[in-house]
């Protein structure tokens, strides 16, 4: 369609690259292996960022360079991963050395896209990832199929209680074994990842048919996403009404609303991760990752692995085309394929007359038209550790698609309230946030154990998978059903990952996995060293301990202990204390499982050091005067006592104020005379004086 118009604006991303990426993968083994000392010790935002993330230097030079190509800047991320800028397409093809060009898809969709890669100096290149934005192409996709319940003839196949066959909240919960608990997610903030807008009348309205509380909704607008409901609002309805179906006595869910483009997308996602809120999420939003560059995936991965490193794990759909998410070759979607994020393929239910499981099989409508199940081989991603060592995965190098699935077929459709009417939905839209909703479960009963929350759950899915635990945890399908082309076989494979979770019992699993590490020891040999106002502590580092805190009291060595301070290190000191007095110290050891007692206490007392001169005296003098100088340790008076003879000082000088840097004037003396003299200071009964010296006046 030939050259974009110069003064379109075209809003792009800057992407710069995580810091540190071996100690970020070392860190990310340890604290998912319930082995280590580290496990479920997540870190906070800020120590992602102060550790891993792009220096301040690094993200300032990249927004002056923008700054001065004409490019303006419209967002800035705490997180320093992305940096938001605009400017029209003529600028855009000068700063990069590209020019701009208009398309049309076969549907008739305009979009933009440049005639080569961007060029930037070596010194920008050699801080970024890349350029997100400069081509339109890209348009993400709900996975879903839906029909209204008004116009359905009898369907005999289907298996629910709810409006039109369709399943409600307790076909689900009957049907996976979560009948049990009666509180479900409680305390829980889920989250949702979303390119649309809804109307809240239809969650209610869902609620309220089903008998469920109000789950509190929070919609947060991302890139200038209006909230309002359009095309794909249905996507969005149905998401927050199934995770409402499952996690019911939620705390909140947080709806991120963006823009659909690879702008839209990143940023969203980014806010996910930068606020730190919701610790289980779902997308149903996907692409195939043939047609996203490989800067668009890296922008991603980036954020995903600081959700893996806060605690947050992200439930994705994997597609409703089976092996062929591109509709033709066998590929796969994104973001499911992403290491750090689950990805949920579908199957099809079916249950006993008194609606318990029976039995699950793949999800395979016949053709890519009909829908399957998501499921394959990442061309872009390397196996991820938590998949190696699986004789049944498709591939040994890269990374398998799915890692769980759930039931996704028309014939076990969902009840769905949209729009003010009742549909039946199907589609790997409806697995992931019924995953997300499922672990908002395990995560309150790990809470009411005092553990952490699960974090990224593939490092737990994989470890249960593989052990002896795995058919009481998870409902494996391994009838050899296929998603249009790999085989369901027992354990891990192509088609439905590890299968579907057993409520109760993945559950248990899970919340067991929480405890599986014990509270450290006491720490050992604690010594205190005093100084003139401070003490140096030490002890001999406790096994499995993550942290020490220090305890201190004034009272005595059992009692009136406070803690002072938490560190990560074996030694600290405490500064600021009061001389002369008792100090009793004892320290605790911690991990995620908990803390130790105190260990045996010591006590040090700071003695009151001794009144001293530290300087001088000194002598500046004149014809007919003379200041003396001196410095105490000490806050005390000044005394000076002078005369012409060294053993006969009957002349004074003295200044009652007290201070520990003392000058004195002497006055009236005479030329050309040698003066003996010596100092003196007092405090608190104590005096000190200096040696007889002498000066000699000027003439």
């Amino acid at each position: 369609m030939g050259r974009e118009t110069p003064e379109t604006s075209i809003p792009i991303s800057i992407t710069l690259p995580l810091r540190n990426q071996s100690e970020l993968e070392d860190l990310l083994s340890r604290i998912y292996d319930p082995e280590d000392p580290l496990y479920g010790n997540y870190l906070t935002t800020k120590e992602f960022i102060d550790r891993f993330c792009p220096t301040r230097e690094d993200y300032n030079q990249v927004e002056a360079y923008a700054r001065g190509q004409g490019f303006a800047i419209t967002g800035v991320h705490s997180n320093r991963l992305l940096l938001e800028v605009t400017a029209s397409a003529r600028t855009v093809e000068s700063s990069f050395n590209l020019r701009m060009h208009r398309f049309q898809t076969r549907d008739e969709r305009d979009f933009y896209a440049p005639d080569n890669d961007p060029e930037v100096p070596d010194s920008i290149a050699s801080r970024i990832v890349g350029v997100i934005g400069l081509d339109t192409a890209a348009v993400w996709h709900p996975y879903h199929d839906s029909r209204m319940v008004q116009t359905l003839t009898y369907e005999p196949m289907l298996i629910g209680s709810g409006p039109g066959g369709g399943m409600s909240p307790s076909d689900i919960s009957t049907a996976y074994s979560l009948n049990s608990y009666s509180s479900k997610g409680s305390g829980q903030i889920l989250g949702l990842f979303e390119l649309d807008g809804y109307t809240a009348s239809d969650i209610a309205a869902y609620e309220k048919n089903f008998s469920l509380p109000s789950v509190p909704l929070k919609n947060v607008l991302v890139g200038g996403a209006s909230g309002k409901a359009g095309s794909g609002a249905n996507e969005v309805t149905l998401d927050i009404e199934l995770m409402a179906a499952m996690a019911p006595s939620a705390k909140q869910i947080i709806v991120y609303e963006g823009p659909n483009t690879s702008n839209g997308v990143l940023i969203t996602y980014n806010k996910i991760a930068t606020d730190n809120l919701a610790k289980q999420i779902s997308t149903s939003w996907g692409i195939s990752e043939s047609q996203l560059s490989n800067t668009m995936m890296m922008g991603e991965n980036a954020i995903f692995a600081q959700m893996a490193a806060q605690g947050q794990t992200i439930f994705a759909a994997a597609g409703d085309s089976g092996a062929y998410d591109n509709g033709t070759t066998l590929s796969v979607d994104d973001p499911s394929s992403q290491p750090f994020v689950v990805g949920v393929g579908g199957t099809r239910l079916y249950v006993n007359s008194s609606g318990t499981y029976k039995s699950e099989t793949t999800w395979n409508g016949g053709s890519v038209k009909n829908g399957a199940g998501g499921g394959g081989i990442s061309t872009f991603w390397g196996i991820p550790p938590y998949q190696q060592g699986i004789s049944s995965a498709a591939s040994t190098t890269m990374r398998n698609i799915p890692d769980v699935a759930l039931n996704a077929d028309p014939n076990s459709a969902y009840s769905i309230y949209y729009s003010g009417k009742w549909y039946l939905f199907n589609g790997t839209s409806c697995t992931a946030p019924l995953w997300a909703g499922f672990t908002a479960i395990v995560n309150q009963k790990r809470a009411a154990k005092g553990g952490k929350t699960l974090g990224f759950a593939n490092a737990a899915f994989y470890q249960i998978g593989k052990s002896t635990s795995y058919n009481s945890d998870f409902n494996d399908i391994a009838d050899h059903s296929t998603n249009l082309y790999y085989s369901a076989v027992t354990g891990y494979d192509n088609a439905t990952g590890w299968g579907s979770f057993k409520g109760a019992g993945l559950i248990a699993a899970l919340t067991d996995m929480a405890s599986s590490i014990s509270a450290p020891s006491a720490p050992q040999n604690l010594k205190a060293t005093p100084g003139n106002t401070s003490v140096s502590l030490s002890w001999t580092a406790s096994a499995l301990a993550t942290q020490y805190t220090v305890h201190r009291s004034t009272t005595n060595a059992s009692t009136g202990f406070s803690q002072i301070a938490s560190i990560s290190t074996n030694s600290h000191t405490d500064s600021n204390l009061t001389k002369g007095k008792t100090y009793y110290y004892a320290v605790k050891a911690v991990n995620s499982a908990g803390s130790s007692a105190l260990s045996t206490a010591v006590a040090v007392q700071l003695t009151a050091p001794t009144l001293a001169i530290t300087s001088g005296p000194s002598v500046s003098a004149r014809r007919t005067s003379a200041i003396v100088s001196w410095s105490t340790n000490l806050s005390s008076s000044s005394v000076v006592a002078y005369g012409t003879n060294s053993g006969s000082l009957k002349q004074t000088v003295s200044q009652s104020s007290m201070g520990t840097a003392h000058a004195l004037s002497l006055s009236k003396l005479l030329p050309k005379t040698t003066y003996y003299y010596r100092v003196s200071s007092s405090a608190g009964g104590a005096t000190v004086s200096s040696t007889v010296s002498s000066f000699t006046t000027l003439k």
